[in-house]
């Protein structure tokens, strides 16, 4: 104390005695406030330490920078001779793990990367750790420790240890080891309090540290899945060229087929008929039936070219979009098929209002190849029925025409909607089998499908779907 302060307390005690027992009561207070002042020291830069790891948070920092700088400051701010986070392998069950950030006094060697393995730990303390356990330990030769524990201490020199939770959200992601190397320590209550705000805030970084570790997947997954759907815009803009290639060459064939194929036929069959009608008397029987097989090959010829023709265009046509009452539709085909053979007796029945959204006209052409395919597969019939309607199925509606005619096997229901492919023999009945074929296509272009059930002399059902919006 200061020696002016002494002699003026001096003169106020009666005696020697009173001076000395002043001077102890003096003594003792000044050495509580020299306590306070510490504490008071200490818990400025503990406040400004927490306030760093704040700070830290907020910023684009990696993990292992906000470690490392933790770790040096902890360490100073509590004269430990390490300061570390260790963290426990994914799946390990918090049985192994590594240091992966320190600082540490360079008397003592570094425990960077050094693999532990502790059995018991996952089993016995892991629950109590995910809960915010502290250990304390200012002796680890004194303080009951397993044998093991003491050994994995002791393979980094430690006498004393104070260990906080790494937490991330519930899980143990690892923990902060404060060690004391030099010598045992007991731990005072403000450093261990310290220690388990300073783990909190580590185990926010950790948090942010997985979330961003997630961004940066999630935006590298973004960019590879943009690369690919460029390549793959790229690759359609080519194969859209390559069709548009493919289209013009159709279209010449198809004018081709239009204009160079139907001349001659048409002459051979215009030659054909003059033969019959002109030179019929010097052609004896075989010859007039040669013309006429030789005419009817040039029709079915001129057939197939119409048909072929028609699936051409329904493939490339542009399509429109509009509200379509198909019963109405349907009614004007049967009126027709009705027309033109009125001495067959034909039960038609037709669902009303059944109105969907795409092209009036390609939908038109679905409706007349079922309806006369019903129409001519039940011409053995005495008395024959049609019927053109809609079930719901799966919240969704499915069309059918069915009738009762010859049917098919369905062995063989795959060559139905193949360009071309017959089950029935064309003396029974005619036909190119295009017709299916067109109407598959149609269906498939309003976003569709269609199918077909039957049995041989059981009749048939013609099913399909159409998507509202259909192609555009």
């Amino acid at each position: 104390m200061n020696p002016d302060i002494l002699a003026k307390l001096r003169g106020f005690c009666i005696d020697e005695v009173a001076f000395e027992q002043l001077k102890q009561i003096l003594h003792q207070e000044t050495r509580h406030m020299d306590r306070e002042i510490d504490r008071a020291h200490f818990l400025v830069e503990q406040h400004k330490n927490l306030y760093k790891a704040i700070a830290r948070l907020r910023e684009p920092l990696e993990l292992e920078t906000i470690f490392r700088s933790t770790a040096i400051e902890v360490r100073q701010l509590l004269t430990a001779d390490r300061v570390g986070m260790f963290r426990f392998y994914p799946d390990s069950g918090c049985n192994d793990g590594e240091f992966v950030s320190e600082d540490v006094d360079g008397a003592f060697p570094s425990a960077i990367a050094t693999k532990v393995h502790d059995h018991c730990f996952g089993d016995q303390f892991a629950i109590h750790y995910q809960q915010g356990r502290v250990q304390a330990v200012a002796d680890i030769y004194n303080a009951g420790l397993s044998d093991c524990h003491i050994q994995i201490l002791a393979q980094f020199q430690v006498q004393a240890n104070l260990v906080v939770p790494l937490l991330q959200g519930q899980k143990v992601w690892g923990l902060l080891c404060i060690h004391q190397c030099s010598a045992p320590r007991p731990w005072q209550e403000i450093e261990i309090d310290f220690a388990r705000q300073i783990a909190n805030h580590l185990g926010i970084a950790i948090q942010h540290a997985e979330l961003l570790a997630n961004l940066r997947l999630e935006i590298d997954e973004r960019q590879q899945a943009q690369l690919r759907s460029l390549a793959l815009n790229q690759e359609l803009r080519q194969a859209i060229i390559e069709l548009k290639a493919v289209n013009r060459e159709l279209e010449a064939f198809s004018y081709s087929v239009s204009h160079d194929l139907r001349a001659p036929l048409r002459s051979i069959d215009g030659f054909g008929q003059a033969l019959l009608e002109d030179c019929a008397e010097q052609l004896d029987l075989t010859g007039q039936d040669y013309l006429r097989r030789i005419r009817l090959a040039t029709q079915r010829m001129g057939h197939l070219i119409d048909d072929l023709l028609t699936l051409s265009r329904v493939t490339r046509s542009d399509m429109g979009s509009e509200p379509v009452n198909l019963s109405r539709l349907a009614s004007y085909l049967c009126t027709n098929l009705h027309q033109s053979a009125p001495e067959r007796q034909v039960e038609l029945v037709i669902q009303p209002e059944l109105i969907v959204q795409g092209d009036s006209h390609l939908l038109e052409v679905v409706l007349e190849n079922l309806l006369n395919n019903a129409w001519k597969f039940t011409a053995k019939n005495l008395q024959a029925k049609i019927e053109f309607g809609a079930i719901g199925q799966n919240d969704n509606l499915v069309y059918f025409v069915r009738d009762d005619g010859t049917g098919f096997d369905m062995a063989y229901v795959d060559k139905l909607f193949k360009p071309f492919q017959r089950l029935h023999a064309s003396h029974e009945f005619p036909g190119n089998g295009i017709g299916l074929a067109t109407v598959q296509r149609i269906v498939y272009r309003h976003g569709g499908r269609v199918w077909a059930e039957g049995a041989l002399d059981q009749g048939a059902t013609f099913y399909f779907t159409l998507d509202s919006e259909g192609e555009t």
